[in-house]
């Protein structure tokens, strides 16, 4: 009889995606923060949509849920800067008893900025923590090359992104986001035991980034978030 671990009948399993939304729901439920970093893209929208519901079912009344949505870009004509407003909009028709704050920091004139740290200056300014969305690309396999990539070298793709997570987004966030406590609910480790047992080939293909995400998202976030096209951080004008 195997006495440890207790959950050694969950290892192996299909990782289904009502398990995944669970999981992300109840880490949500335990962050003390109703801040977020948003972009309008697949990410920063599923989880506003997961703040949402589970701020409303914490709710001991109907009065209002205040969430703050924070969005950056390099201007006002950037994709992100958009998106964010429509997404932000068709949240607000949805959920009647959530109060949606969006603040916008366009940062055109910062051409030489880092804009990580400007961001996260902005933020100081409104909120002490905030949820962001960091860290899902890796292991969701969000980037173009995890679907440009032959069947061959895939696997080598997706464990060169993971390897380059701290180096190029963890550290940096870390040390420009000053005082602000900024939470990563995407790489829990409760959500990164889920994502490791999901085979590759359901999590990317020649035609869609982020299948699971994608599959995750219907249904929840406008349709013309699924589809939309990705950007760095402040990368385009």
């Amino acid at each position: 009889m195997i006495v440890f671990p207790i959950n050694w009948g969950r290892v192996g399993r299909h990782i289904g995606i009502k398990e995944i939304d669970y999981t992300l729901n109840s880490i949500i439920w335990n962050i003390d923060c109703n801040c977020l970093s948003f972009s309008g893209g697949l990410d920063s929208s599923l989880l506003l949509w997961h703040m949402c519901m589970v701020r409303l079912s914490m709710a001991k009344d109907f009065s209002p849920v205040l969430i703050k949505v924070f969005t950056a870009a390099r201007s006002m004509k950037h994709p992100d800067m958009t998106y964010a407003q429509m997404v932000v909009e068709y949240f607000r028709d949805k959920f009647k008893h959530i109060d949606l704050v969006h603040y916008i920091l366009d940062i055109e004139k910062e051409s030489k900025c880092n804009g990580i740290e400007l961001f996260y200056k902005y933020i100081a300014g409104h909120t002490d923590s905030i949820i962001a969305g960091d860290g899902v690309d890796e292991f969701m396999c969000g980037y173009y090359d995890h679907q440009n990539s032959t069947l061959h070298d895939r696997s080598r793709i997706y464990y060169y992104h993971i390897r380059q997570l701290q180096k190029n987004h963890l550290i940096p966030l870390n040390e420009n986001s000053g005082e602000v406590r900024v939470y990563l609910p995407y790489i829990d480790e409760s959500l990164i035991a889920l994502y490791s047992q999901i085979p590759l080939g359901e999590k990317v293909d020649k035609n869609t980034r982020k299948k699971v995400m994608v599959a995750m998202a219907k249904g929840k976030v406008p349709d013309e978030v699924l589809t939309r096209r990705k950007y760095g951080f402040c990368d385009v004008s």
